[in-house]
């Protein structure tokens, strides 16, 4: 008996040192039964509606994901800003009813379209939030406090007053709350949209065409102000590309206003000049509510570059179609009227041919937009060299050096095909148009617009 005790002693003593180091695995998994929704944000969980009990995180948190244990159950890991993870347990009636949630959601208002992650709604920006609120004020917010008070000392005392509370005000903020990259966007634009929408109104409405530069700089102000407190709570909840398409839809609207009133002579008026400023802000105001309804209701996944190329093909459209009527004897109402169809056409391009195609990120669309400047410069450059004077040739240069420019940053830049951005699938060079293979040497581009002799090939297609 004796014997049997210590055998079973030293038997517990060396499994228990083993069952103490038992290896449990986490696995994790997606929120959602399509297994697109891997990382939830505070903003996106206020946009699923998420509350306790079923989701049980409170105060502020930078990321939430869901694991399965191996030896069973599942676990939320909540980060904290301060780098803490907080770990729940989560049971399968959460899970359930968080799941339900979120295919109602996107059910009702389409799907989640992002930068380069599908579970992302937008990341943090606290810093860039807080300098470009700094760089308006310097820039806008100071400036139109300084001149509506008509008093140079009061105005430069408010001027460097408020410059400094700037820091302090958008720092204290950025800690109280995440400020995501959506919110960052639409804060600055509505600063610069909302003053020059309070400014238009006031000259809409106005009697007269002279009103007094104090009162146009305190419209201003409380303008940019309004406008600043209305796209960072606008942009709670958006994606990136929601945001984007807020500001490029609410400008291609406020452009296409523009457009239709100086085709119907308005600007010949100044009379019928007040109605159309009206109007261009109003166009503006309902183009910013209706952006981002487009990348919300397409069928096909839209990211911030995406929206992004609907600016450079929209002002590639209007170069083009402004060429023929650059030039003394043209017609000021049928340029209105080219400009803005050239406009509208180049964002339906930009739409069908790029953004449905491709899935451009931030850096790439802003390397085809830069594609785009500096063909027009060598474009120019070819004009300086000739020494042609004619406007509508430099202008048709310009603009073919534009073109060119821009295929070749596409090239360059070489985005993913429409739907591997999200699946890592391995990119391949050149970009591809149906069967199709488009290649472009950016060498002869270069050679043959500045008139090097020799055959320069710019082109290639293989089939």
């Amino acid at each position: 008996m004796r014997c049997f005790a210590r055998s079973f002693a030293t038997a517990v003593l060396i499994a228990v040192p083993g069952l103490a180091r038992a290896q449990v695995t986490e696995t994790p998994i997606p929120f959602d039964s399509a297994g697109k929704i891997r990382t939830l944000t505070p903003a996106l969980v206020a946009r699923f509606g998420l509350q306790s009990p079923s989701w049980p995180v409170q105060g502020t948190f930078v990321e939430a994901r869901l694991f399965s244990v191996s030896t069973g159950g599942r676990v939320l890991a909540v980060q904290r800003q301060s780098g803490a993870i907080d770990r729940y347990g989560f049971s399968d009636s959460d899970a359930a009813t968080v799941r339900s949630a979120i295919e109602a959601t996107m059910a009702q208002s389409g799907r989640l379209v992002t930068e380069e992650r599908a579970d992302v709604i937008s990341q943090p920006a606290r810093g860039a939030f807080v300098r470009n609120q700094m760089g308006l004020t310097w820039l806008l917010y100071g400036p139109l406090a300084a001149a509506s008070t008509n008093d140079v000392k009061a105005g430069t005392a408010l001027y460097l007053m408020g410059t400094g509370a700037s820091y302090f005000i958008t720092t204290a903020i950025g800690k109280r709350t995440i400020v995501t990259r959506a919110q960052n966007h639409l804060a600055t634009d509505g600063a610069l949209r909302g003053a020059g929408a309070a400014a238009g109104l006031m000259y809409a409405f106005s009697p007269t065409d002279h009103v007094h530069g104090r009162t146009v700089s305190g419209v201003a102000l409380a303008g940019s102000i309004a406008g600043t407190v209305a796209g960072f709570r606008f942009g709670s909840g958006r994606t990136d590309s929601e945001a984007q398409a807020t500001t490029t839809i609410s400008n291609i609207a406020a452009l296409t206003a523009l457009g239709i009133g100086g085709a119907m002579g308005a600007f010949e008026d100044s009379s019928q000049a007040h109605g159309t400023v009206g109007a261009v802000v109003g166009a503006s105001l309902l183009g910013y509510a209706l952006g981002p309804t487009y990348p919300r209701r397409v069928s096909y996944a839209v990211t911030r570059g995406d929206v992004q190329m609907l600016s450079v093909t929209s002002l590639l459209g209007v170069a083009v179609a402004l060429t023929p009527f650059v030039n003394e004897d043209a017609d000021p109402k049928a340029a209105y009227v080219a400009a803005t169809a050239g406009m509208l056409g180049g964002a339906l391009v930009g739409d069908r041919v790029l953004a449905r195609r491709f899935d451009y990120s931030t850096s790439e669309a802003t390397q085809v937009g830069l594609g785009l400047a500096a063909g027009g410069l060598l474009g120019a450059g070819v004009m300086v060299l000739t020494e042609t004077s004619d406007p509508q040739v430099v202008m048709g240069s310009v603009t073919a050096g534009a073109v060119l420019g821009t295929i070749a940053g596409h090239a360059m830049a070489n985005p993913a095909r429409a739907g591997r951005l999200r699946t890592g699938a391995a990119r391949t060079p050149g970009a591809k148009l149906g069967s199709t293979k488009l290649e472009l040497n950016p060498t002869g581009l270069v050679f043959g617009l500045a008139g090097v002799p020799g055959q320069h090939g710019i082109v290639s297609l293989r089939f």
